[in-house]
């Protein structure tokens, strides 16, 4: 890279080559990268990577020598070259073969963090030509998996290629990034050395990180489920009562619903606390039975309001000619769990 080299051609049997055509071009591009002809050199038609660049080795003309010399070698210079010769009629033409390499820095090593329980590497190597291979090595001069590599190509056209490798605990000793020219049979070669105390902090910073995963999940989860319950009991509290199922909170009117003790996951559930009484959509069954407590609760004495121990509300309906409250444990269940419980008091209207 950046040497001049010397491009060989010469005529068989040798003869004075002074006064004849000589053209030089890519056989890539089939452009022209030297012109001589009768003793000057022709430069209309060259190929501008090639400006400046170019002469035919004058010395040699005369015995036959078509040498061309290129300076300042550059990788787009790489390729296969064709000399052709012509006198009058006759023409005659040969092909060299230009082979271009270069020889990068040696490899630049580096930590990358932890990643997939072990330690990461990262390896990086510029001014090659051609495209090298890069491969690692441990201690015993065994191939390790990697990724594969990744490449580019600066505006010379000289490559730098990258690599990374996650070394665990079953890796012993040094660690080495090779880069190869398998051109020119030449390599550059680092090593670095992981301490034990990086590869045991890899394996921490894992389940730390798996923790930290977990408890926010789980965060998430339990402001979730409180805000669903919520909405949920802001739902029920807003919906009006159907005939026959007046329900008297000391916080106000609420609907009731039915079902098992959360057998059904989420919902409203009901427990009966006097035995005989149905609660529900109140029918005449419901009346009669709450007409009874109001009785029983006369025939003892009391007045059927106060002895209740009932809200106001429930003492006003009851003054309107409403039956007696009827006491239920009030539930609101989800996700199978209960998540409030209340005495409430049932007040059956008559149907209209």
């Amino acid at each position: 890279m950046g040497q001049d080299v010397v491009l060989p051609c010469h005529l068989s049997p040798h003869r004075d080559a002074r006064s004849l055509e000589v053209r030089w071009i890519r056989d890539k591009f089939s452009e022209t990268v030297h012109h001589y002809h009768n003793g000057q050199d022709l430069y209309g038609e060259q190929m501008e990577a090639y400006v400046g660049r170019t002469e035919l080795v004058r010395d040699g003309l005369s015995a036959g020598s078509l040498d061309l010399r290129i300076s300042g070698l550059r990788p787009s210079d790489d390729g296969v070259y064709i000399c052709t010769v012509g006198d009058g009629d006759a023409y005659d033409e040969a092909t060299v073969d230009l082979e271009v390499s270069a020889t990068g820095a040696d490899p630049h090593l580096s930590l990358g963090g932890y990643e997939a329980g072990g330690v990461r590497v990262l390896c990086r190597s510029a001014g090659w030509y051609p495209l090298p291979q890069l491969l690692w090595r441990d201690a015993r001069g065994q191939h390790l998996p990697s990724d594969p590599p990744t490449h580019s190509q600066d505006q010379e056209g000289l490559f730098e290629i990258k690599g990374a490798v996650t070394v665990t605990g079953s890796v012993e000793g040094p660690l080495s990034c090779v880069v190869r020219s398998s051109r020119l049979q030449q390599e550059r070669e680092s090593s670095l050395h992981i301490a034990a105390p990086f590869l045991h902090n890899a394996q921490t910073w894992m389940v730390l990180m798996i923790l930290a995963v977990s408890i926010g999940l789980g965060v998430y989860l339990f402001r979730k489920q409180a805000a669903q319950s919520r909405e949920l009991g802001e739902s029920l509290q807003s919906l009006p009562p159907a005939p026959g199922e007046v329900v008297s909170l000391r916080e106000g009117l609420v609907w009731v619903g039915s079902g098992g003790l959360c057998a059904g996951g989420s919902g409203v559930l009901q427990e009966q606390l006097e035995p005989g009484v149905g609660v529900g959509s109140a029918g005449a069954g419901a009346a009669q039975d709450t007409a009874g407590m109001a009785e029983r609760n006369r025939d003892q004495g009391g007045d059927g309001e106060q002895d209740a121990g009932l809200p106001h509300s429930a003492v006003t309906l009851l003054g309107q000619g409403r039956p007696p409250p009827i006491p239920i444990h009030f539930h609101l269940c989800f996700g199978g769990t209960v998540q409030r419980a209340a005495q409430v008091f049932v007040l059956t209207a008559p149907h209209a």
